[in-house]
């Protein structure tokens, strides 16, 4: 009786002694990734806040100009569109002037060089003297090609609401990365 006790203690033992480093590490690994996936977290959110704190350093808070772009329509026929924003990188037209809690469809255009068809585009807005930015876009958020208003062209519908009056500056984000601020106001 004796024997088999010993034995059945040192089958326990030998159990435990197994069981319990492994555990352990089991233990330590879940705990890691859960340590790394919040510091990923609050990087992104840093490097968020970095940008906008950027931009609302900026004393550039002047309107952004406007521009016609010319267009020829796939039927042959030629039109043109006041657009606000950057001739070189991305801009938008729409009803004008901008009126404030009014969702309204705008008509992004992007005038750049690099291939942005179906990368995800974010869009941002911090209203001068505030440091909260919002989100003031609804529908599609990608440049896509059968979306084109003339052969060539690469655009982006969306509504815009813009949460109250004053002047905005909009951040447009393309594949994550702030790609272009422009300045408008809400009336």
């Amino acid at each position: 009786m004796f024997c088999l006790k010993k034995r059945n203690l040192v089958y326990v033992l030998s159990l435990l002694l197994t069981v319990g480093p492994l555990a352990a590490c089991t233990s330590n690994h879940n705990e890691a990734p859960n340590d790394w996936k919040v510091s990923k977290e609050e990087r992104e959110v840093q490097e968020s806040t970095n940008e906008i704190e950027k931009a609302m350093a900026e004393d550039n808070w002047d309107l952004s100009s406007t521009f016609n772009y010319s267009v020829e329509y796939k039927n042959g026929e030629e039109g043109s569109y006041e657009i606000v924003g950057n001739k070189d990188t991305v801009g938008f037209t729409g009803p004008f002037p901008i009126i404030a809690k009014d969702d309204q469809k705008y008509f992004w255009f992007y005038f750049g060089k690099e291939n942005i068809y179906n990368k995800p585009v974010e869009v941002k807005a911090i209203k001068k003297g505030t440091k909260k930015p919002v989100n003031i876009v609804s529908g599609p958020s990608t440049f896509f090609e059968d979306a084109a208003v003339s052969p060539g062209s690469v655009n982006m519908p969306s509504n815009l609401t813009f949460p109250s009056t004053g002047v905005w500056k909009i951040l447009v984000y393309i594949d994550g990365q702030l790609y272009e601020k422009i300045v408008v106001e809400a009336v």
